[in-house]
């Protein structure tokens, strides 16, 4: 009888493996499977272990920021001492410090390539502040609005080293009307903030204070904002009024063998932009092709310098309650500069201290003994008696805690949103909720408004971005409208074109908000708007096209220079600057001109409703200032961007929760680093930002995102650094990078 001996490892998978007939390669490969798999389980293990830490991390760094925002946003207390030297505690003040002296403000930031290397040549100057424009009024309207802020501060030290242009000015003195106001609540829409329309008082009036050295015409058109201006004994008051400067080079081209044919439509058309606020200069075309002013040159610079004046003054004598008249204006620009006593002596200065009172005013309202010091020191009028700030904070640094909060919100109403839908998606997710205590609130529909800034000259390459911006907002169903920021003296007409089919192309009203300028094409890309807002000191119109056709064969022939072409058209080679001006060419560029010149009038004729009549006295390249424009039927209402974006939640959003995106989005590049670094924000303020605005974005820009590690990694000092002790990031890179 035959007996099986019983099989009990050779067909059990789970069991030992009979591998003696198994060649050595195979049980190689076993050994190394097999090591995999207890690698690939360790790697686990530790991935799991590292997603929990940072996942603690997060956390932990969310509810520290929580913290750091309510302890500097709530209530707090200091310790003052009255005139019998007894102590007491009292609710903590602050001022808010803006250093106009040395605070560049932009439109909106550049980016571009930086060598770090450049941030030793500056160990030995003020560091720059860099803003944009929108940032610095949103600070000051949100200090307004804190209860915690009382008083504004702003140093102007021997002057602005970057100038701020002349519709900035009038969005950052909206906002410090909104500040000196905000102890009433007005009605909307109070622009002018007239005080007989607004409802009883709400608390005690907040002060605001500007100190400087001496100041210039439009550093004191700012100034005259606050509700008290300083100004050092020694200093003066440079009020000349705007000034036009222009340069002809006709005469010195021509003495070269340089020819310049222009070829406009539009007596008036000529370029403009800024140097200074006080000296507009206007340069193509009728700098080449005039020996000085045409009549019609002049005729528009003596208008628009007579309207920006007129604006200007005004506003200095509302802010500052004088009863000046045309004569008396006369004799103050004739007159030159004034001293500190004369300045004082007709109302246009309170006090003149000798150095910045900011500190001694600090110690004053924390001490009744330090008060009497300071008025004897600085007299009785350098301290207003409603200045109960006991404490500085730096705008940089608030504007900080201000971006810490909304990031914060920001998540909260991310969380929110998740916990919503998992709510309505289970009903087992809802009662485990509630079971935790957990009730997130119901959110409403979101609905944003969505604002495309273009700054700068329309060319190819800023055209592109903001057409991209454009097809991205038109596949986004929660954009409501859009407010098309135009900030630039015109370019490209087909550049210009490009952005303007984009505009049409939306399913969105759009509204126009003027910067600076918005001029030539500026204007041109606004004609597609519902309704356009302007500061009244805006330059736009300049509703003209011209080209210009330079032609150096003199020149060339004068070296013995010969060029020589081979076109297959008479027009092959009329854009060579060698290539004389022909007949035929000059009849091309003649037409296209007037080509382009007889759209332009068209689409303006159809934006604001005129006839080719009424356009073509306005238009013939005039420039015109946004009081001007909105006599003429250019603009609609006189505001900045502030207002129009609270006209499009208004009139097109159906709720009160409307976000704000800008647009085209701000990628990070190297030169935005030291940029930050130098404007007092830490390391981890600069990460934490940064990656924020990587992980917030729906097309996460990888390639950014890769940069800005990259350079972390990268960045090369040229002497080993100190080991870093116990310091916070920001001492500790400045003291490895300046040596300090």
């Amino acid at each position: 009888m035959h007996h099986e001996a019983p099989q009990t490892n050779a067909t059990t998978p789970s069991k030992a493996r009979n591998t003696s007939n198994v060649s050595p390669v195979h049980r190689g490969m076993f050994a190394l499977g097999g090591k995999i798999q207890n690698f690939a389980g360790g790697s686990l293990r530790i991935c799991g272990k590292a997603v929990g830490l940072v996942a603690t991390v997060n956390i932990a760094w969310y509810y520290y920021d929580r913290w750091s925002v309510n302890e500097f946003f709530g209530e707090n207390f200091t310790t003052v001492t009255d005139e019998d030297g007894k102590e007491s505690r009292k609710p903590q003040k602050k001022v808010l410090v803006l250093p106009f002296d040395c605070l560049k403000l932009v439109e909106k930031r550049k980016t571009g390539n930086f060598d770090l290397s450049t941030l030793l040549q500056q160990r030995n100057k003020q560091p720059t502040i860099i803003f944009e424009a929108k940032e610095l009024v949103d600070v000051i309207q949100k200090a307004a609005a804190d209860p915690n802020i009382t008083a504004l501060y702003a140093d102007f030290g021997e002057g602005m080293r970057y100038p701020l242009e002349y519709a900035h000015i009038e969005e950052i003195r909206n906002a410090l009307r909104i500040f000196n106001e905000s102890h009433r609540v007005h009605r909307s829409p109070n622009i002018d903030h007239n005080p007989v329309f607004a409802l009883p008082r709400n608390g005690n009036p907040k002060v605001s204070i500007a100190f400087g050295h001496s100041f210039g015409w439009s550093e004191y058109f700012l100034a005259s904002a606050f509700s008290n201006v300083h100004l050092q004994p020694r200093g003066h008051l440079a009020l000349g009024g705007t000034t036009v400067s222009n340069i002809f080079l006709r005469d010195m081209l021509a003495k070269y063998g340089i020819k310049a044919h222009v070829f406009k439509h539009g007596d008036f058309k000529i370029t403009i932009f800024r140097a200074d606020p006080c000296m507009i200069l206007s340069a193509a075309p009728n700098a080449f092709s005039e020996r000085g002013y045409s009549r019609a040159h002049l005729e528009n610079v003596q208008s628009m310098t007579a309207s920006l004046n007129d604006t200007i003054r005004t506003c200095i004598q509302n802010s500052r309650a004088l009863k000046f008249d045309d004569v008396m204006w006369t004799s103050i620009f004739d007159y030159g500069s004034l001293t500190a006593s004369n300045a004082k002596e007709i109302g246009l200065v309170d006090s003149t201290p000798p150095v910045g009172p900011i500190s001694f005013m600090i110690d004053a309202s924390k001490n009744a003994k330090a008060k009497s010091k300071v008025e004897d020191r600085f007299g009785i009028d350098v301290c207003p008696t409603n200045f109960d700030a006991t404490d500085a904070v730096s705008v940089v640094e608030y504007k900080q805690m201000l971006d810490k909060r909304t990031r914060l919100e920001t998540t909260q109403l991310t969380i929110n949103n998740y916990l919503n839908r998992m709510s309505e998606l289970s009903t087992a997710t809802s009662l485990l909720l509630s079971g935790l205590g957990v009730r997130p609130n119901k959110s409403p529909p979101a609905e944003k408004i969505a604002v495309v800034t273009v700054d700068g000259n329309i060319t190819s390459s800023l055209s592109f971005r903001i057409v991209q911006a454009l097809r991205q907002i038109r596949n986004d169903k929660e954009v409501k409208c859009l407010v098309l920021r135009v900030n630039s003296g015109g370019g490209s007409v087909v550049s210009s074109e490009a952005i303007l089919e984009e505009l049409k192309a939306l399913d969105v009203p759009v509204i126009c908000s003027m910067g600076n300028y918005a001029a030539s094409g500026g204007y041109y890309i606004a004609t597609n708007s519902k309704r356009v807002f302007a500061q009244p000191t805006t330059l736009t119109g300049s509703i003209g096209v011209f080209l210009v056709k330079f032609d150096a064969s003199e020149w060339a022939k004068s070296y013995g220079i010969r060029s020589d072409h081979h076109p297959h058209g008479s027009q092959g080679a009329a854009h060579l600057p060698l290539t004389p001006l022909t007949q035929g060419m000059k009849d091309n560029f003649e037409r296209l001109s007037l080509g382009f010149y007889d759209y332009f009038k068209s689409i303006v004729a159809a934006g604001r409703s005129l006839t080719a009549e009424e356009v073509e006295k306005i238009a013939q390249g005039r420039v015109w200032t946004g009081e001007q424009a909105k006599e003429i039927g250019l603009v609609d209402a006189l505001g900045g961007l502030d207002r129009a974006i609270t006209y499009a939640k208004s009139t097109y959003a159906k709720s009160d929760a409307v976000s704000v995106e800008h647009w085209p989005k701000t990628t990070f590049s190297l030169s935005d680093f030291p940029g930050l670094l130098l404007s007092g924000s830490s390391l981890s303020d600069m990460i934490s930002s940064t990656l924020h605005s990587f992980v917030t974005r729906e097309d996460i820009d990888l390639t950014c995102a890769e940069e800005f590690l990259c350079c972390l990694a990268k960045l090369k000092f040229d002497s080993k650094p100190h080991f870093m002790l116990a310091m916070d990031e920001k001492t500790a890179i400045e003291l490895i990078i300046l040596g300090e």
